[in-house]
């Protein structure tokens, strides 16, 4: 047991859990053995990049993409060396998520081919059921497979979670055959007839996914898309940056002092031929900072009321996704609708839907062959049912943040228990964190994390790493 590598486990192998790996690899300079679980047999690929469709694009431009913080250029020169040396990409284009499922498996085949001796990685197709300390403070994961593993670290690189089901008085309908309860499954989507109706719950960015994908195999039934507001994602559109003329940070600690001076700024740039969209970019370095000072109420304020505005203005879409949208609706392909969703009616050969329209008197019905759940993921930690999180909540290992987002974490995302204690061993990362940091859904925030945990964990498994790898980031852009 004295020469026993420690070993760090990463459960998840989307993005974040294969980046947490890559860095591992890549830092140790001592045996070490790193061992990444995922229920599907393709690490690197995700929810997000599984069996994506050609239609289905990256939601950023190629040349903000990069998985390395101080490599800003990395995902275009793989592009354009490895992958696509005979058709350059240019830096302004929307890709194929698919693709960028191909770089995080690169990515990784290449950090495993360049360790040093000693240093691994196994792939496991598994699933982590549950866990119990043992001797020495590791930990004994139990799999599905029926199988234990030891820990020294463990890494819940979980992503995010699967939509909630609507709120409805009767749950019954979300059994029926014709209701998909997550909208990311090629499954689901292949088992649509070109010719039936639909109701898309939700008109976010998987909405818009949805209806690229229907379009591209030609369906030709009518849509419906219902939301509580009937907002729909803003396109990306070419915006000079902008530093901006104030400091957030010295604004009072509320929300509508801040959402007051954004609207002016906003304002101000485009009455100089800017554009908005170059404000809520500058924001984002500020973004934690921000979140963190605000009250409790003032963020479950901001949640009531700001957020799905937030959201559509700060998550943008390719524009091509958006246009065809637009189209859509033009040709009477799709409605779009604002309302609550009250109940299901299921039929022999259909669903009717009962629909109370927002700021309008009575109700709607709509007839549709099929409902698809389309919105977000289900970020409450309380609600989720899966035997692990079940079990650490259990357990007390784990705290649900009060607002639902996410779980709660130190700064440096290690896990904090139900008795406010911070956990040096199990660790998290990415839209697990969102109670505590609000921006840490996408690739810019996600590397900057699995680097600077990779270097902790390995701190902490007493493994030297090398020497020049500490973070710094990049200060926010004034001009006061």
């Amino acid at each position: 047991m004295a020469n026993r590598k420690p070993t760090i486990v990463i459960v998840g192998a989307g993005f974040s859990g294969c980046m947490v790996a890559v860095h591992l690899l890549r830092q140790a300079q001592q045996a070490l053995r790193v061992v990444l679980i995922d229920r599907d047999d393709a690490p690197g690929r995700g929810v997000a990049y599984r069996d994506q469709p050609e239609c289905h694009l990256l939601n950023v431009r190629a040349e903000a993409m990069s998985a390395f913080p101080d490599q800003p250029d990395h995902f275009l020169d793989w592009l354009n060396n490895t992958y696509s040396p005979c058709h350059p990409v240019g830096v302004s284009e929307f890709l194929p998520r698919r693709i960028y499922g191909f770089y995080i498996e690169s990515l990784l085949a290449s950090a495993r081919q360049a360790t040093r001796r000693g240093v691994g990685l196994e792939f496991r197709s598994d699933e982590v059921l549950g866990l119990r300390q043992i001797e020495g403070g590791q930990m004994l994961l139990r799999l599905r497979s029926g199988g234990h593993l030891r820990a020294d670290q463990l890494v819940l690189a979980l992503g995010n979670p699967g939509p909630a089901d609507p709120p409805l008085a009767d749950p019954d309908f979300f059994r029926s055959p014709r209701y998909l309860g997550h909208a990311w499954t090629a499954p689901g989507l292949n088992a649509i007839r070109p010719d039936e109706d639909l109701l898309l719950v939700g008109s976010g960015l998987t909405a818009l996914d949805w209806l690229a994908a229907l379009q591209a195999r030609g369906h030709r039934g009518r849509i419906h898309m219902l939301s509580r507001r009937g907002l729909l994602p803003q396109p990306h559109r070419p915006a000079a940056p902008q530093a901006l003329s104030f400091n957030p940070l010295e604004l009072p600690p509320r929300v509508l002092p801040l959402l007051r001076r954004l609207r002016a700024e906003a304002a101000a740039v485009q009455g100089r031929g800017g554009d908005w969209r170059a404000v809520v970019d500058a924001l984002r370095p500020f973004t934690p900072a921000l979140w963190q000072r605000l009250p409790p109420e003032e963020q479950r304020r901001f949640l009531r009321h700001v957020r799905p505005y937030w959201e559509i203005h700060r998550h943008r879409a390719a524009p091509r996704i958006v246009d065809r949208l637009h189209s859509l609706v033009r040709s009477g392909g799709l409605q779009l609708l604002a309302g609550r969703l009250l109940a299901f009616e299921e039929q022999a050969d259909a669903v009717e839907a009962l629909v109370r329209p927002r700021q309008q008197a009575g109700t709607l019905r709509l007839r549709v062959h099929r409902v698809v759940n389309c919105t977000g993921p289900e970020s409450n930690y309380r609600r989720l049912n899966h035997p692990l999180i079940v079990g650490l909540r259990e357990r007390g290992l784990i705290q649900p943040d009060s607002l639902g987002l996410g779980l709660l974490t130190t700064a440096q995302g290690a896990l904090v228990a139900s008795d406010g204690q911070a956990s040096e061993r199990i660790h998290t990362l990415g839209p697990a964190r969102k109670g505590q940091l609000w921006e840490t859904t996408a690739v810019p925030e996600i590397r900057v994390q699995a680097q600077a945990l990779a270097l902790r964990l390995l701190r902490l498994a007493g493994v030297d790493a090398r020497s020049g790898t500490a973070l710094r980031p990049d200060a926010p852009r004034l001009s006061v």
